[in-house]
């Protein structure tokens, strides 16, 4: 396999590892003008891209599902909860993140990092999502969510 680029950032590890790993039908990354340097690696693995003008991209084993990542995404008004589902994230937490909306993802993802998890579910922590440490790419609902831990505890299967 490809190493992920460099100029990606860590927690594109994390998102691409899952898609990798068939635990997530696609990943939404911010890319900037790398556009087409990410389109021929993904194209490398196997990858479809899809693009749009404010940098950011969808990768998928499906040409039909990068799009529509990127088109739902492009939609005005709220479509948090459309996006969750697409890209992947268990029901309740995509409810959970249209509760507080694009806008208030980043300070939710703090307050849920900033949470102790204990016993299996430190493995749903996603406190370490940006340094791309993390077993998940999504803000858990809460802190003993049992479909994302069994996201985070799937096996391997590459």
């Amino acid at each position: 396999m490809d190493s992920v680029p460099d100029w990606l950032s860590p927690s594109a590890i994390t998102d691409i590892a899952l898609l990798l790993h068939d635990a997530k039908p696609a990943a939404r990354l911010h890319v900037g003008n790398r556009g087409t340097e990410l389109r021929r690696w993904a194209r490398r693995l196997g990858l479809f891209t899809s693009l749009d003008a404010d940098g950011y991209a969808a990768i998928s084993r499906s040409p039909a599902i990068a799009r529509k990542v990127i088109d739902l995404d492009r939609r005005p008004g709220r479509h948090t909860l459309a996006l969750g589902s697409v890209l992947g994230y268990p029901a309740c937490c995509s409810r959970a993140a249209a509760r507080v909306g694009d806008e208030g993802i980043d300070r939710w993802h703090q307050a849920v990092s900033a949470r102790r998890f204990h016993g299996h579910f430190r493995a749903i922590d996603p406190g370490g999502y940006i340094e791309g440490a993390s077993r998940i790419s999504h803000v858990p609902c809460s802190h003993r969510c049992k479909p994302s831990l069994a996201l985070a505890t799937r096996p391997e299967r590459c």
